[in-house]
């Protein structure tokens, strides 16, 4: 039994020294003339020095101790064992110190001395009650705690006490959650999504058959051209369940960023390639201007040919006849210099920015832009931009197809690329969209 639960079994009161009494005697004594003399001084002083006292504790707890001391020795010895834990790992003593951490714990909380208190590098206060908890009465439990940037994570701490050498600890192990439930929710929402875009072209398929199977039944042309609608229709919910389909993989994977390396110049020229083949001839035209050399981004290369077919599908299917959209691939500076460069060229444009990414020192980005001539988009649609199965045209009531899931699709891609996306449009002059993600000669 260490030197402070002694003081504790035989009352602590007895154990002061007589110096102490007398000193508190004095303190008391002069408080009290004090307060007579003049009181509201007093006061003022009396809580001046209580908020330095609380500053200095505060400051206290979070100076990184001496490798060297000798409280920490003996449950250091744990930490071969905490190392090897395949999660992320902590062991603390009972002050809340790290005595050891594995090299998941450091690598996802962002830290590296040992020493420091579990409130430097841990914010959540019900895992710091736990901790305080399983040393104290030795309760063991699991507590459930989010993160939200720069993406949403969830994860589940298990918390257990520990007595090693005579010392109370308790280990915290960190296991990630956000896969788990992000699959419960793309469950439910991929059902309540799919149910209600669905409703509609299966609803007029289900007349269009009424239609051919009764009095259309005789008639060949009329036959034949409800039977086009009806494939029509068809198309529709095809590409909408793919859509979805899409939607629900990438926000599966949103919390894990990418590590492969891609050209984005070259994944825009087979994108753009790809789609000319394949378009109307009375389509706008499409134009790049991209660098002749590679811009190597960190990225899938399916993923950003994903985000630069939508957006240049958008761009071309709201353009009028005989204009262009302008595909430009471009380097920028930071962050904000990559913002600013991509989509600040109009001066009376109107601009939202539905994604940007955390501010990251020594980091720069390279952007796609895509630039249309068509009617622009009214203001107050800008913040709805990347919303799940919004389109500009159901507000105005001028449908022109397609799923709503386009720029959501973007969205989600971006944010796991850890990019921005930025929109500028101007009423009766044109919409610029551009996406931007890391070089990855930064990383």
């Amino acid at each position: 039994m260490d030197n402070r639960q002694t003081l504790a079994a035989r009352g602590g009161l007895d154990r002061v020294p007589a110096l102490a009494w007398g000193a508190g005697g004095v303190a008391v004594v002069v408080l009290v003339w004090a307060l007579a003399v003049d009181p509201w001084a007093t006061v003022l002083t009396l809580v001046a020095v209580g908020g330095w006292a609380w500053a200095i504790r505060e400051t206290q707890r979070f100076i990184i101790a001496p490798r060297d001391q000798t409280d920490l020795v003996g449950l250091s010895e744990l930490a071969p064992l905490i190392e090897a834990l395949p999660d992320p790992a902590l062991l603390v003593d009972d002050h809340l110190r790290i005595v050891c951490s594995n090299a998941s714990a450091r690598r996802q909380m962002q830290f590296q001395a040992r020493g420091q208190f579990l409130t430097s590098v841990l914010r959540h206060p019900d895992v710091l009650e736990a901790a305080q908890r399983a040393i104290r009465s030795g309760e063991a439990c699991a507590v459930e705690f989010g993160t939200p940037a720069p993406v949403e994570r969830r994860t589940l701490c298990h918390v257990a006490p520990l007595t090693w050498s005579g010392d109370r600890a308790a280990v915290l192990v960190f296991h990630d959650q956000t896969a788990r439930i992000s699959t419960e929710r793309l469950r439910a929402d991929f059902l309540a999504n799919a149910s209600h875009e669905l409703r509609t072209p299966l609803a007029s398929m289900t007349l269009l058959m009424e239609t051919v199977l009764g009095p259309a039944r005789d008639n060949a042309a009329d036959r034949d051209r409800f039977l086009g609608m009806m494939q029509v229709q068809a198309e529709r919910m095809r590409r909408l369940i793919d859509d979805l389909l899409s939607l629900s993989r990438i926000e599966l994977d949103e919390h894990i960023p990418p590590s492969d390396r891609a050209d984005l110049a070259a994944v825009v020229r087979e994108t753009i390639d790809a789609m000319v083949s394949l378009r109307d001839p009375r389509a706008p035209r499409i134009e790049l201007r991209a660098p002749a050399g590679p811009v190597m981004v960190i990225g899938e290369r399916f993923q950003l040919a994903q985000v630069v077919q939508n957006l240049v599908d958008n761009a071309v299917k709201y353009s009028p006849a005989g204009s262009a959209v302008v595909v430009e691939v471009g380097v920028g500076g930071d962050r904000d210099e990559t913002a600013a460069h991509a989509s600040r060229r109009w001066s009376e444009a109107r601009r939202v920015a539905p994604i940007t990414p955390t501010a990251a020192a020594n980091r720069s980005y390279a952007y796609v832009r895509v630039e249309d001539r068509g009617a622009g988009i009214a203001e107050r649609f800008l913040p709805r931009l990347g919303e799940r199965f919004f389109r500009v045209e159901r507000e105005l009531g001028d449908e022109k197809g397609g799923t709503g899931l386009g720029l959501a699709i973007v969205k989600h891609i971006v944010n796991r690329h850890r990019g921005g996306f930025t929109v500028e449009s101007q009423e009766g002059f044109g919409s610029a969209f551009a996406a931007y993600v890391p070089l990855a000669e930064d990383l």
